[in-house]
Parts: structure tokens; sequence; C-alpha cells
């Protein structure tokens, strides 16, 4: 036994460090193909690739493909030009043009010398130099001669010769001889320097204005092993050296090697080009059959206990030597590296540690308290159970021992004393289960549960107030300033503010509902652990944000992609977050802890002016924008593209657009593909403004562009008052003239009457009853019409008062609907005339369902603007003979109706049929009639007759129902709906 726990305690397990992350890219997931010939960044941001056919450009997102050329060969090779005039050339094979990339995209140019690629002359191949990697090869029976161009000359290597040719004199120096063009692969330029690397004699050959000489350089430059990869454009040198990658520098006569990352599978991936982006940190590796692959160095280190059969979920830990964090698994985990100090079984129970005032390790192991004495490098222990007890939890603030008991379901705190958790010195009754432990103050214990914070009073003894009641508490921190903040569980963040406490503001994804622990550094910005990330935000910023709620709270989230193995962090232990004394901070996650030092953790930002709005996509058609996008009246859709150069997590930068006619309008969050999508805009002239966030004070960036729909004829403001003018008064007239029409069949009946006085003492009978009817038609046209052009007067003043075009569009669309379906009722009203002379029956069937729906159309837009919904459930197949404009006013007058008393609710119609009649249920959900009501209207079919009616003032139009229904034979009945309206039934013999 002891010779196991000898061996486990020499067993080191050593983890390199994460430093960097690998996103991968070939034609599974965005590119055209997997072939790479050469990278290159322009002098707005964004990266260009040259591959087969075609060039790309990336912007850290997406990649935007450039094809339609006209040329006859587009297999494009190596970049050359200068990034900083913003002249980016590439040449293909056997062309006499070239495509230069400037102002962000690629145009087909005449080549001239400033371009010059290669050539003949005096019947000699000429190739020129720009890039150097280990598939180069150097051919002496097609090329006769390799040069390097500089600003102030060119170096020949032709016939076993290097020749210098000046730019101004044009005078040709022999440099050297003996010089074969095997030697040109170790060959690689710093700025006017041509440097090449002689493994054999281990030195290094410089050239310099036609001047050879040596200088001496670090071993890896000579190393026979060692592949360099040159690039003239971007005046990137590299060196790789058994998997690890440095980049070269020149100065002072010297070179020197900075270390990047080791990528063991560098020497499959480097046969395309390399380029190293020095302001993101990212080294893009283009292959030329496995694609592009872009690693991101990290700020953050992982740090895994990596043994067999054992998870490497980390919680609680205590702070180990200056620079490490130590586990009750006796597992140290420092930066890069981890190791086994003393021997422990894989711990279940990983919550709680922390040491005593001599060192010793406490922490809770199977129900009872174990204590790891330092002086036996902790191989010995103790452990301390209290029988038929649960010890939930363990905790240390100053000289407080403090561990939460469980017992029968009634919670306690015992207090030790001191560092002897063998004497109990103090018992504390609890409500909840005290999940968090905070000394306040010498007097003060905060005390974090499920119902919120206890204040317990060590002097009084006793719980004297509660602070956040009804929050799950899980950790309580305080900050330099003295604040007071505590995280829960899926609750967010609280500030404790003169004992009550504020809710801080969540991010915009909502992953700090479930935070974890804050760490504050110097800079006062807090670091915030969660389940979904690591979230960074200025203390004082957010506190001034709380305080006025002014502005945006922004936070930097750091995810996997900033190099974490795992986006979860652990939080419910304690302590669950380290300040080490060499500054790093520690987090325990997942996967291992996380270990980074805050001073050098950057935030990426992009630059104020890396922004433009240039392309868009209308009609399936990309277009270039010249500052302004112009939408052509029938479109259907358009994208209008953000550029923005930035290559990190886009939602740290908060990008947001909105389309609006005013300073009104919500911020819509872009996504990574950073596409606005315009469809269905009404005519008109709008803005697009475009804002990100371009710094970690919070500052955000505008940027806009004018945005024209173009209208219809028939959409122009002045076409809509036209047309509705023209409806009013089509209106207007038919009603004028319905009005006096019916004065002058009133007069002639009038005047008739006088002079027939014999015919009326004859026919007196007759007569009343005509009179009668007269009245009732008269009533009833008025009762019938006065409903729809009540709602088009109304329509007609709100369109007036309305200057939103949206709005007045919804008003014209409402006129328009039911001016024309009371133009279709007034086209009847000759035959509502005749209602009591026609006949009860027709030749020709009608359809129940098509008269019901003549009704409903009329009063769809009534009722809709008092946000009730009429649905037509009839029987399409449901005919009957009876006459039609009979039922069209018997269906018109109970519609009209529930019309009337119906808001907010719906009006359903539906149809039945038995041997001997039709029924026909009109169901409303208004205010409904009164029993009375409902009795009186039952009685009139009752009585049979109307000489024995009674008008009470209940209105009219029911009246002339109940005599038009006796008229046809046929009944109706009046329910209560349930639980609020009205049931008419209307039964019609067959």
């Amino acid at each position: 036994m002891k010779l196991l726990h000898f061996i486990s305690l020499l067993l080191s397990l050593c983890i390199n460090g994460q430093n960097y992350t690998t996103q991968w890219y070939n034609m599974d997931n965005g590119l055209p193909q997997n072939s790479i010939k050469d990278i290159v960044k322009d002098k707005y941001g964004f990266i260009w690739l040259s591959m087969e056919g075609r060039v790309l450009r990336y912007d850290g997102s997406n990649f935007v493909q450039y094809n339609n050329f006209k040329l006859k060969n587009l297999s494009f090779g190596d970049f050359y030009g200068n990034i900083k005039k913003d002249s980016i050339s590439v040449f293909n094979i056997s062309e006499k043009k070239v495509l230069l990339i400037s102002r962000r995209r690629p145009d087909v140019i005449a080549a001239n010398n400033t371009f010059e690629y290669g050539g003949a002359l005096k019947s000699k191949i000429y190739k020129r130099i720009v890039r150097n990697n280990i598939t180069a090869r150097y051919i002496s029976y097609y090329i006769n001669s390799y040069y390097v161009q500089l600003d102030e000359g060119k170096y020949y290597f032709e016939n076993n010769n290097i020749v210098y040719v000046d730019k101004k004199s044009k005078k040709r120096t022999l440099v050297a001889d003996g010089f074969s063009y095997d030697r040109l692969k170790r060959i690689f330029v710093h700025g006017e320097y041509v440097l090449i690397s002689d493994p054999v004699r281990k030195k290094i050959i410089q050239l310099y204005r036609g001047i050879l000489s040596e200088i001496e350089a670090p071993s890896i430059y000579t190393e026979p092993e060692t592949r360099m990869y040159w690039q003239q454009i971007s005046g990137q040198v590299f060196m790789i050296y058994h998997g690890k990658i440095y980049r070269s520098e020149y100065s002072g006569g010297k070179l020197k090697l900075t270390f990047l990352l080791e990528y063991k599978d560098i020497d499959k991936d480097i046969s395309g080009a390399m380029y190293y982006d020095e302001t993101a940190r990212k080294l893009y590796i283009g292959s030329s059959i496995n694609g592009l692959k872009i690693l991101s160095l990290s700020d953050f280190s992982v740090s895994r206990k990596n043994l067999s059969y054992q998870d490497e979920v980390c919680y609680a830990a205590t702070s180990y030597g200056d620079n490490s964090v130590l586990t009750q698994e006796g597992i140290k985990y420092s930066r890069n590296t981890s190791e086994r100090l003393f021997f422990a079984p894989q711990s279940y129970d990983k919550r709680y540690i922390f040491e005593d005032n001599e060192g010793n390790l406490i922490y809770r192991e199977n129900n009872s308290i174990h204590v790891r004495y330092k002086n036996t490098r902790f191989t010995k222990y103790d452990s301390i159970a209290f029988k038929d007890k649960e010890i939930d939890g363990l905790y240390k603030n100053g000289d407080l021992y403090i561990a939460s008991i469980v017992d029968k379901n009634q919670f306690y705190l015992y207090l030790f004393s001191h560092d002897n958790l063998k004497k109990i010195e103090r018992i504390i009754p609890c409500e909840d289960n005290i999940d968090a432990v905070f000394r306040y103050d010498k007097d003060l214990l905060y005390l974090g549960s499920s119902g919120g914070i206890y204040v317990y009073s060590l002097p009084l003894k006793r719980m004297i107030k509660q602070i956040g009641k009804g929050l799950p508490v899980k950790q309580i921190i305080r900050t330099k300033d003295g604040n007071t903040w505590f995280t829960t569980y899926n609750r967010g963040i609280y500030l404790i503010k003169a004992q009550k406490v504020v809710r801080v503001p969540s991010d915009k994804n909502n992953f700090l509902a479930n935070a974890h622990y804050l760490l504050e550094d110097q800079h006062s910005n807090l670091w915030i652990s969660s389940d979904n990330g690591l979230f960074k935000v200025n203390k004082n910023t957010l506190l001034q944000y709380m305080k006025t709620m002014k502005g945006v709270i922004t936070y930097y989230r750091y995810t996997k992609k900033q190099g974490l193995l795992n986006n979860e962090f652990n939080g419910s232990a304690n302590p669950c977050a380290h300040k080490l004394k060499d500054g790093q901070f520690v987090f325990p996650s997942m996967e291992g802890f996380v270990f980074f030092n805050p001073e050098n953790v950057k935030t990426y930002y992009p630059k104020s002016e890396s922004i433009y709005l240039e392309r868009a996509r209308i009609k399936g058609k990309m277009i270039q924008l010249n500052n302004k996008l112009f939408l052509e009246c029938g479109y259907k859709n358009a994208e209008l593209y953000i550029d923005i150069p930035y290559y990190s997590d886009l939602e740290n930068i908060y990008l947001q657009a909105k389309l609006s006619d005013n300073e009104d309008g919500s911020w819509i969050t872009i996504k990574n593909d950073k596409t606005f999508r315009l469809a269905n805009i009404d005519p008109g002239n709008y803005t697009l403004c475009v804002r990100f966030l371009s710094s970690e004070t919070g500052k955000f960036v505008y940027k806009t562009i004018p945005v024209e729909v173009e209208a219809y004829f028939y959409q122009t403001v002045l076409f809509k008052i036209l047309i509705a003018g023209i409806a009013v008064f089509i209106v207007l007239g038919i009603v004028q003239m319905r009005t006096n029409f019916l004065r002058l069949k009133n007069k002639a009946l009038k005047n008739t009457l006088l002079h027939k006085d014999k015919e009326l003492l004859e026919t007196n009978n007759k007569l009343k009853n005509e009179s009668d009817y007269q009245k009732k038609l008269v009533e009833s046209i008025s009762h019938d019409i006065t409903t729809p052009v009540k709602f088009i007067a109304l329509l007609s003043q709100e369109l007036n008062q309305s200057v939103d075009l949206k709005t007045q569009k919804k008003y014209f669309d409402s006129i328009y609907k039911t001016s024309e379906q009371l133009y279709k009722f007034t086209l009847s009203l000759k035959e509502y005339t005749e209602l009591y002379k026609q006949g009860n029956t027709t030749d020709e069937e009608c359809s129940i369902y098509d008269l019901i729906e003549t009704k409903r159309l009329l009063f769809e837009e009534i009722a809709a603007r008092k946000n009730t919904f009429i649905y037509n459930f009839c029987d399409h197949q449901l005919k009957s003979r009876l006459n039609k404009n009979i039922l069209l006013a018997v269906f018109h007058n109970i519609i009209d109706n529930a019309v009337k008393n119906t808001s907010d609710g719906e009006i359903t119609i539906k149809s039945g049929s038995t041997e001997s009649h039709i029924e026909i249920s009109i169901t409303d959900t208004g205010g409904g009639m009164s029993d009375e009501q409902r009795v009186y209207y039952s009685e009139l079919f009752k009585t049979k007759g109307s000489e024995h009616m009674v008008f009470k003032n209940y209105g009219l139009g029911l009246h002339m129902v109940v005599q038009l229904m006796m008229k046809i034979n046929s009944e109706m009945t009046f329910h209560r709906n349930t639980p609020k309206g009205t049931i008419i039934k209307i039964l019609i013999k067959i």
C-alpha cells in the first residue's frame, strides 16, 4: 500500500495548456473548393483567398465569392502589389490581364510593369519569386532566371549566379557565383534584405543593395529540418520546426523569432499558404487539398488531470502556492500542467474545501468532514462524523468555521471553535437550507438560502432580518468598493443597496440568469462565470447604468471560440473562483480549471470606420450601391449586406439595424450572415441605420444609408384621396337619390288617397295594411342602411385625422369594402319595396350559404372595427325555393343586431335541416337579449297576426322580421347563449 502511495505521489500529469482554437473551412461548410493558393489581408481588414477559378473575400463570418471574370484562364496564383496603396494583384496562367483588388472588390485590368509577373526577354524565361513555402519548386529546364524584386533593385538567380540590378542606375553587379537553384527553397526577405539559410555552414547569407555578407541567427534558422514560409506582399516570414511555428523578425541587423503556437499537423497543411493576423491573433493556413484552417491564439488555459476513467468536472479547490489550486483528490492544477500531490480516490463530493490556519485541508467526503494534515504532505487524515445527521456544506469566513447540517428535514448551522471541528460553539436553527455563508462584518452573517438572505446577529444570537425574500441564493460576493452582490439559481445577479436588492441587468441572451461567481480585476472589470460562457463588464459602467438606466449596458462574452474547452462553468461550490498571488484568475468548469490573467485577456472590436453598406441582392441579382438603396415598385424582397471585417464573436459587438422614416423604430439584432432583409415595405423614403459596439467604453458607431421604395400610381396619397372622395360621393348620391325617390312616392300615394275617397272606404283594411307597410318599409330601409353609412362616416372622419400611410390604407380598404357591399344592398332595394306583396316562393332555388355570405360581407368590416369576427358555417348544399328577398331581409336584420351588440367577440352562423324544416342558428357573444325581450318576441309568434301586436320600444327591425317570418309560415326562437350573448334560431318550413 505504501508503495502504491509512493508511486502515486511521483505521478506527474503534465498536460499542455490549450493555447489555440481551430476553425476548419472546406467544401462542406463554406468554401467552393478545397484548394487555396495564397492568402492576404487588404488595408480595409478583409482576408482574400486565391483559388482555382475564383478569389474569395472573408470578413470573419462569411465568404464572398468573385468568379465572373472575362478571362480565358481562371487559375489564380500568388498575390502581388502593395497593401498600403490598396493595390493587390493576382495573375493567372498565360494571361496578359491581371486581377486588381482595390476598394474591397476585384476588377480585371491590363497588365503593366507595375504588376510584373514574369515573361521572356532575349529568349529567356523569367519568373518572379514573391512567396516561398515547403512545396515550392525551382527548376532550370524551363525557367532560365528567377528574380526577387525589391523597392531599390532586383536580384536575379541565373546560371548559378546571383546578379543585382540597381533600380535607379540599372547597373548590374555580380554578387555571387556557384549558387544553385535548389538553395532558393531556403530564401526569405525582410524589407530590402534578402536572406538565405545555409544549413551546412550554419550561417545566414544576407544580400543588401548588391552586397553579400553573413550574419548570426538562432539555430532554428539553419536547422535542416526547419521549413520556412515567406510572403512578400505581407512581409511575413515563418519558421516551422517540428510542429512549432515561429514568426521571424529582422531589426537592427539581427534576426529574432517569436513563438506563436505548436501545431503538429502543420507539415500536412502548409502546402498552400500562411498568413498571421496580428490584430486578431489568428493564423490562417491554406492547404492545396484540405481547405482553410484558422488557428486562434487563446488567452485562456484549461488545465485537466487527464486520468483514465475519470471525468474532468471541477468544482471547489483551494489556492496552493502562487500559481495553482489544489483539490481534495490531491490534484494540483497549474496554468499548463496538473500534478498529483497525494493519493485520494475520485471524489463524488467536490463542492466544499478550504484550508485551516495550519494549512490543513478541510473537505466533505461520505457525509464526514475530512482533515488532511499538511505536515504529512496530506497523506494522513482524520474524519469527523455527525451521527444521524447530513453534512450539506462547509464554509470558512475569517476565523469562523461553519457547517450546514440537515437533521430530519430541519436545517442548522454549526459554528465551531476556530479550527477544532470537534467542538461546537453554537448551533443556529434555520428555516431553509443554507447554500452560502458570508461574514458581512464582525457582528453580522449573511446566510444565503433558497428563500433569500437571512441576516444573523452574532451578539444577539438571532435572525434580525431577511433580504431578497424568495430569491434562491447561490453565492455572496463583496467587491473592492464595499458593494455586496449575490448570484442566484436562474434568477440573475443582484446588488444589495441599503438592505434592499437591485437586479443587475442581464445580457441580451439572458445567459447571466444562471451566473455563478464574479471576480474584480485591477481595472474594476467584473469577470462573471455562468452556465454559458465567461462574461466581462466594467463595474463602474454597470453601476452608473443601474443608477440612471440610460444608454445600453454591454457584456463581452468569452466562449469556446476564445479557447475554452467547455462553455459551462460551475458555481454551486465553495470556493468556486480564485485570485492567485501571481495575478491569475481561476474558474472551475465542466472540463477542467480555466486559468487566465485578466491583464492579458484581450477584447476585440472593429474599427469605427470598418463598416460598409455597399452590396445588396435584389430580385436574385447582386448589385453595388452608391450611397443609396433604391427598390423599384413591385419588388418582393431585398437583402442588404453589412460588411464588417471582424474576426471574433459577432455577438460581442451588438450589431443591430433598424429601418424607419422617423427617429422611432426598434433595433433588430443582425445574425452571423450580416444581412438585413427588406420585404413588403410600403412605398416611401426611409433611413436604414446600422450600429455596432466599437470599444469597451460602450461607444456605438452608427452608419446610415437612405432607402427609397418606389410606389405604383395607385399607391400614391393623391390617388387614394381621389378614390376616397369618389366613394363617399357615390354613397351619398345613392342615399340621396333613394331618399328623394321615397319622398316622391309617398307624395304620390297621399295624392291618390285624396282623390279616391270612395275606393278607400271600400278597401279600408287593405289601404291600412298598405300604409303600415310603407311605414315599416321606410323604417326598415333606414334601419338597414344606418349601420353601414354610420360606419363609413366614422371611418371618413378618422381618415381625415390620420397622417400615417399604413393607417390611411387600412381606412381606405375598409371604406371600399363596406361601400361595395352597401352598393350591392341598394341594388336590391327595389325588391325590398315589394317584400309584403311578393309571393312566398319562387321557381328558382337559392343557396342559404350564399344569402348568409352576402350579409356577412356587408357587415364584416363593421364587425372587425369592433374586434368581432363573423363566421359562416352554413351548408353549401342547402337550398330553398322561398323568396330570397324575404330571407335576405330577415338575415340582414338579425346579423345587424348581432353586430351592434357584440364587441371583442364572434358571431357564428350555422345551418341544419330535417324533413320538414331548415334550421339556421345565429349565435353572438354580445350583451344578449333580456328575458323580457325573449318572452316578448316569442309571444308574437303565438298571436299569429299583426293586428294583435303590441309594439314595445324594442326596435322596429325585429317586428318587421317577425311579420316576414309569419308571411312565409316560418318561426323564430330566442335563446340565451352561454356565457353571454343570444342564439336566434330561424325555422323555415320546406
